[in-house]
This record gives structure tokens, C-alpha cells and sequence, in this order.
């Protein structure tokens, strides 16, 4: 199934399921009164009811006793799906890492500094990466959805984006095995990181370095939708094709194929001695050839940037100056 959060003339903010001739059935309304269908939030956190009783709504067509409340998909506004109890931003591609490092030593530093970091080993991808899967926590509130504006942050000399596959938990665990990870994942959703480059760049060369800051924080930079797609939908979420075009332009192509840490190890990890809550999201990291800096070419001011995911849609924002 492929959920989302909507809006339209008389409805605000209401779940939404997306139904055959581009129409969303209004998932809050059919079910009205009882909180579980309220948000998106909610329907995750009580998947063992509130999925089952969707699939029954889908197939009918209609729930007993009341007709169906459905929409064109065009008079709705796509929101952004869900607020996420917590967000955690993992690396997981090494291809990603060693196109970024090379355009860094190419075009980041001086030629000198370049030549002594190549000299020294500097730029390859660290032994930690392929030990256990590396995160740092993302700001769950810097959020924006599907036909946001994101305001480019100041002074924004090298905003990036970065396409990304999006794991929603469902079910909550703690240490959680490989073997059992997938049946703790709820969906699938469209990730844009979007990345300050020359402020991320400054925090990571900082001694010591507690990680990203304000390279990954600010307003909109969290970027998500417009759907939500149920697990049981993605046949392999280790092989989905990733475009990313920025003005109709093809920037980036890519596959989630590839990941040193799969999803399962990733679950695995993030659940090591803490409880995962239904809705956290983890976010697996940029798809090699799908961000900026591995052409070296950034955003600027009007662009519009669409992230498409094979079976997950298409994400679209917009970058707007000061």
C-alpha cells in the first residue's frame, strides 16, 4: 500500500491511501473517531490492526456501512508523510564515500593539500566503514515534504542534495537479530539529505570532529516523501534504480544495490542495547552518483531538484534564496 499525509478543501492533514486512477481514499475519515487512523504516526505504531483493516478497506472498495471518501489525486496537497520519533542518518555505500573523497581532493583543497593528503592516504574510506554500519542523529523537526521550499541556508555557497532510501520501523525490538530485522520494517519512503558542503566540510576537517552540524542542520534539510510504501510491496529494497534531475536534467543515477551494511544489519545495529519505537526513521545513506558533490556541481536558487525511487515515486523540492 502507499500512504501519505493530505490535504484539501475541506480535509487537513488527513492519512491518505492511494487508489487505482489517481485517486486517495481518505483513510481518517473512513475511519473516524478512532485515533489509529489520525496520523500517519499513529497507523504505524498499531500496524497489527490498522494494516489489516486497509488492506480489507482497499479491497472493498468501501468500508460497511459508509461510502467511500475518496479524492483526485490533483485537487489534494501531498504533506509530509509523518513526523519520525527519531531519525538516524547511516552510510552504508562505499562507492558514494570514494566519488566524494576523489572530488574533495580534486576541488576542495588547495593542490598542494591535495597532493600531501593523497600522499599521506588521506580521502580513503576509513576500516570502521565496513566493520559496523556508522550513523549520526538527524534533527527530526528540520522536515519538509513533497513541493516544500527549502530555504537555502546562509551563506549556502555549496547546498547538495542527496538521494537516499528511507527505512520506517514498525514493530518496536531491542537487540534485534538479522535474521528477524526485515519483519520489523514497517515501509519504505524517498530521503533527500539536503547538505551544506562547505560548512560540512569545515565540521568534519575540525580536531576533534563530533560529526555533521549545521552542514546537515537547518530548516527543510530533512526532506521526505511523498509516500510511504508498505514492506510487503518492495519485492527487494536492496535493487531499486535511483534518478535524481535537477530542472528536467538527469544529475544522478543509481541503484540501492551495493550497500556494505544491508538493511537487516542496519536494524540490526541501530537496536544494539536500545529499544527502536515504531516510526523511527533510518535513513541508509546516498546512493552512489546521486549527490552533488560527486560531479562537484551544487544547487542554486529556483532549481528544482525530483528524486524518483523505482516504486516509491518521486520527491520534488525547490530551493529559494534568502
Amino acid at each position: 500500500m502507499r500512504l501519505c499525509t493530505f490535504s484539501a478543501a475541506d480535509v487537513a492533514s488527513h492519512v491518505g491511501l492511494a487508489l487505482s486512477g489517481d485517486r486517495v481514499l481518505d483513510v481518517t475519515a473512513s475511519f473516524a473517531g478512532d485515533p489509529r487512523f489520525a496520523t500517519l504516526l499513529a497507523l504505524i505504531e498499531h500496524q497489527d490492526a490498522t494494516l489489516p483493516a486497509l488492506r480489507k478497506l482497499q479491497a472493498q472498495g468501501t468500508q460497511p456501512g459508509r461510502p467511500q471518501q475518496a479524492h483526485a489525486l490533483r485537487q489534494v496537497r501531498i504533506e509530509v508523510p509523518y513526523r519520525p520519533p527519531q531519525i538516524r542518518c547511516f552510510s552504508v555505500y562505499e562507492q558514494h564515500l570514494k566519488n566524494a573523497f576523489k572530488q574533495v581532493m580534486a576541488h576542495g583543497v588547495s593542490p598542494l593539500t591535495g597532493m600531501l593528503m593523497r600522499a599521506l592516504g588521506a580521502g580513503k574510506v576509513p576500516k570502521a566503514f565496513y566493520e559496523t554500519p556508522i550513523y549520526y542523529k538527524g534533527v527530526r523537526l528540520n522536515l519538509s515534504g513533497h513541493g516544500s521550499k527549502v530555504l537555502r541556508p546562509d551563506p549556502g555557497a555549496k547546498l547538495d542534495y542527496e538521494a537516499e532510501l528511507g527505512v520506517i520501523v514498525g514493530r518496536p525490538g531491542k537487540n534485534i537479530g538479522a535474521s528477524a530485522a526485515m519483519s520489523h520494517v514497517f515501509g519504505y519512503v524517498i530521503f533527500n539529505d539536503f547538505s551544506e558542503r562547505a560548512q560540512l566540510m569545515r565540521e568534519m576537517r575540525a580536531r576533534p570532529s563530533a560529526g555533521p552540524a549545521k552542514g546537515k542542520d537547518f530548516d527543510g534539510s530533512n526532506s521526505l516523501g511523498p509516500w510511504i510504501v508498505t514492506a510487503d510491496e518492495i519485492r527487494d529494497p536492496h535493487a531499486l534504480d535511483v534518478t535524481v534531475r535537477v530542472n528536467g536534467e538527469v544529475r544522478g543515477e543509481g541503484s540501492t544495490a551495493g550497500m556494505t551494511h544491508r538493511i537487516d544489519r542496519i536494524v540490526s545495529y541501530a537496536s544494539a542495547n536500545e529499544t527502536l519505537h515504531g516510526g523511527e526513521l533510518l535513513a541508509t545513506g546516498c546512493v552512489p552518483n546521486c549527490a552533488g558533490i560527486e560531479q562537484w556541481r551544487f544547487l542554486h536558487d529556483g532549481d528544482r531538484v525530483d528524486v524518483e525511487i523505482a516504486g516509491l515515486g518521486v520527491l520534488t523540492n525547490s530551493i529559494t534564496g534568502h
